[in-house]
């Protein structure tokens, strides 16, 4: 078996992508190019036919770079065997307006963003899709929601760049949530040194700009975006790193560490990557990721306020929020929303049916069946109310549920002689 060195490897201008799933990647990517321009090559063909899978640590920074040296060094890429990695719109970031349609799945790819209303749009799409995909412990998707709009709106009253970009990725086995924001601005040392806390070098800069009230300008903010973000790490037990210029920093399992050898585009475009990785399933404190300087902030979940009714309780209309009624798909959607709402508010849920005149079986089954066996039928009766049902609706569900009731309780029941046997 034949080992490589590098996870990126250029023959004349040719550039062979061994993996997408290192953050080493970036830094061979841009040895390459930088070698490949010196040596005379503006145009090269990417290669990525060894590439099994792809991760935002990855993705997010070479989508970024390949702008970049398209528009600013007029360097063209064509790209070979990239079946793999098409799917996270790497070689193309998607962007608004023109990519609106692509909203609805969200995560997974790679997003282009310019302005405060294209960031508003995407941070909106990626949490309503993590609401509707898995389930989040307590705080967990507060957090994240805060974090993510935090640092994209760093990108653009920081880097002095045009642009950022963002990919969320979730992996249900091992219940982790992985998201990359980056740019190709001036770096967090260039934005750092002339303020008056003047770091040393690009690592310095780095501890730093986690710390409380580091900021370049504090008519701009008020420093607390990456410090929220790094006690959400702390508190989640994740990790995180942060590279800009020939900085690294990592914190994870509590650990620091740092590097300073890193490559980068140029001194005025030292770039910045800020990837953290966290379990969804476990609770966090939420007041303990938003306090600074002794003062915790209050979180206000605008999503859930836009459904409350006049008594406070968040009315759910599917035919606004769900994808379709027909399918057990929509239905696990729906689910997994409404159970995270609860856990966020607190609140009682109607579900209400009204502009519905068909569901199906199927989707009455996986939303309500399932959920009252789930639950329990006098917990699903405090928290869950059924609203505007027709009598067809009403018809299905009712033998939706008696059916899942029989084969719930119909099941076997082991004894502990018989397992030990």
């Amino acid at each position: 078996m034949t080992i490589t060195k590098y996870n990126v490897e250029r023959d004349v201008d040719v550039i062979y992508f061994n993996n997408l799933s290192s953050p080493k990647t970036i830094s061979d990517f841009i040895k390459c190019i930088k070698a490949g321009i010196r040596d005379g090559e503006k145009d090269f063909t990417l290669d990525f036919g060894k590439v099994n899978s792809v991760f935002p640590n990855t993705a997010t920074p070479l989508a970024g770079l390949i702008d970049y040296y398209v528009d600013k060094h007029g360097v063209s890429f064509d790209f070979d065997k990239y079946g793999s990695v098409n799917a996270t719109k790497l070689l193309s970031p998607l962007e608004l307006p023109k990519n609106q349609n692509e909203l609805s799945r969200s995560l997974g790819k790679v997003w282009k963003f310019s302005s405060s209303d294209e960031i508003d749009e995407i941070h909106k799409a990626m949490i309503s899709e993590l609401r509707k995909t898995v389930r989040f412990g307590e705080g967990v998707l507060e957090g994240i929601e805060w974090s993510i709009y935090e640092i994209m709106d760093n990108v653009l009253l920081h880097s002095e760049y045009s642009c950022g970009y963002i990919m969320g990725q979730l992996h249900p086995t091992s219940k982790h949530v992985a998201f990359t924001i980056y740019d190709t601005g001036q770096g967090i040392y260039n934005s750092l040194k002339n303020s008056p806390h003047r770091p040393r070098t690009a690592v310095d800069a780095l501890t730093m700009c986690v710390k409380e009230g580091v900021t370049r300008d504090k008519k701009l903010g008020q420093g607390n975006g990456m410090t929220g973000l790094f006690n959400l790490i702390q508190e989640g037990n994740g990790s995180i790193c942060i590279t800009s210029g020939n900085g690294y920093f990592r914190h994870s399992n509590g650990e620091p560490s740092t590097n300073n050898m890193l490559p980068y585009p140029s001194n005025m475009n030292q770039c910045t990557t800020v990837d953290f990785q966290l379990d969804y399933s476990n609770n966090i404190s939420l007041d303990k990721v938003l306090t600074f300087q002794g003062k915790t902030f209050p979180f206000t979940n605008l999503h859930i306020e836009s459904l409350e009714d006049d008594r406070g309780d968040l009315v759910y209309k599917l035919s606004e929020q769900a994808e379709g009624t027909g399918t057990r798909e929509s239905a696990i959607r729906v689910k997994n929303e409404i159970v995270n709402l609860f856990n966020q508010s607190k609140k009682n849920i109607v579900l209400d049916f009204d502009g519905i005149s068909i569901s199906s079986s199927s989707f009455a089954d996986e939303l309500i069946a399932k959920l009252i066996i789930e639950l329990g039928l006098f917990q699903f009766n405090n928290i869950i109310k059924l609203k505007n049902m027709n009598v067809s609706q009403q018809q299905i569900l009712q033998r939706s549920v008696i059916q899942r009731l029989i084969e719930e309780y119909s099941k076997p029941t082991v004894s502990k002689k018989e397992t030990k046997k």
